[in-house]
């Protein structure tokens, strides 16, 4: 593979996990449209759960593919701005790893089920609303976080394609030419 180009299975789990990321805050913001403990808003936090565990695995996959294939140097290298950039796409990298960790764990406080496509986890821990409560403080703050980060991004994405005409974005939406 060019050092100039992610690889293809790079750029597919980049937008994968965005269409994931989407589906699971639309699901858990509709959450809020139905009153508590109805079955409704306990499906949007059980899709919302299972959005979760998807990213988890793809965000692992992608790790993986990362560190097999890499990821192309910079095409504007300007010290500050690529230092900026790894430091922003380690951070969501983090948070997009422990963010469904810490959804799990809110379930297994709440004494909750956890399911993946036919399969339910074994209740590791013991049921403990006070942990639950902190978990869920702690997931939202994670959640709020990756909209700012991911706002930052795609404006980053936007800067680098429009004002410094680089090939950044192209790249990421595999639309670069081969050199001839």
């Amino acid at each position: 593979m060019s050092k100039s180009q992610y690889h293809p299975a790079s750029i597919f789990l980049h937008w994968f996990v965005f269409l994931l990321v989407i589906a699971a805050f639309i699901a858990i913001e509709l959450k809020g449209q139905f009153p508590k403990g109805s079955e409704p808003r306990e499906l949007c936090k059980t899709v919302h759960g299972v959005i979760g565990q998807l990213i988890f695995l793809a965000m692992a996959l992608r790790l993986m593919v990362r560190l097999v294939y890499g990821v192309p140097k910079p095409t504007n290298p300007k010290p500050i701005l690529t230092s900026f950039a790894q430091a922003m796409h380690w951070l969501m990298y983090a948070l997009l790893l422990i963010s469904p960790i810490f959804g799990m764990l809110y379930f297994q406080y709440g004494g909750k089920e956890i399911h993946f496509f036919g399969l339910v986890w074994p209740q590791l821990l013991t049921p403990n609303p006070e942990m639950k409560k902190l978990v869920e403080g702690i997931h939202e703050f994670l959640g709020n976080s990756l909209y700012f980060l991911i706002g930052i991004h795609a404006l980053a994405g936007l800067w680098r394609h429009y004002i410094i005409k680089d090939d950044t974005l192209r790249r990421m939406l595999n639309k670069i030419k081969a050199p001839a």
